[in-house]
């Protein structure tokens, strides 16, 4: 039986999704940062390059039933806890394809309006052809941990003449208890570079 959300708002728990040793679902609140760049339209054609284990591409799925979220992943474990949890939420418009970009991104329908990049490293190559397929004035959001993919993003897009480019730095702080004891543990630290094409 599908997991049941029947709110109307973004922010599954992370709870909800299955993960396994290496892989852990970006944090809720940070899915809904995302999400609220990204700006998806009720039927829009979504990419999301780099999916691991789905949570924010089930998000966006879920949000419009009538539009469609084509996810690339090149790790075959994490594909495999994507389509384990699109069954465990029962999303039909999320579509998983394997592979790498840039390479990989010609297995994906063409000309989305919607863009979702998560990145650990420099991205180069990559940027430019997901900017290339991108419709114009569609959206680019960029998710990344490290300065160098950081500064690669802004580089990149700022030689694309990109419009609207947001760069915002994130860190959620959790309480935890330990013992008779609360405190904030922090997530990783997250970078979000947005842009629209022009």
């Amino acid at each position: 039986m599908p997991y049941r959300w029947d709110f109307v708002t973004p922010g599954l728990p992370d709870a909800a999704f299955h993960d396994a040793p290496g892989f852990s679902p970006t944090p809720m609140e940070l899915r809904v940062m995302l999400l609220a760049h990204l700006r998806p339209l009720a039927h829009s054609l979504v990419w999301d390059v780099g999916g691991g284990t789905g949570a924010l591409a089930l998000e966006i799925a879920r949000l419009m039933p009538a539009g469609a979220v084509h996810t690339l992943e090149r790790d075959p474990d994490a594909i495999a806890l994507l389509e384990q949890n699109r069954r465990r939420f029962g999303i039909a418009n999320l579509h998983i394809h394997a592979g790498a970009a840039p390479d990989g991104l010609a297995l994906l329908p063409p000309r989305p309006d919607r863009v979702l990049l998560e990145v650990g490293r420099p991205l180069g190559d990559v940027l430019v052809a997901v900017w290339e397929a991108l419709q114009p004035q569609g959206r680019l959001v960029i998710s990344t941990a490290s300065l160098e993919g950081l500064v690669d993003a802004t580089d990149t897009l700022s030689q694309l003449a990109a419009l609207d480019v947001q760069v915002v730095q994130a860190t959620v702080h959790r309480m935890q208890r330990r013992g008779s004891q609360a405190k904030l543990a922090a997530a990783e630290p997250l970078f979000l570079i947005a842009a629209e094409r022009p």
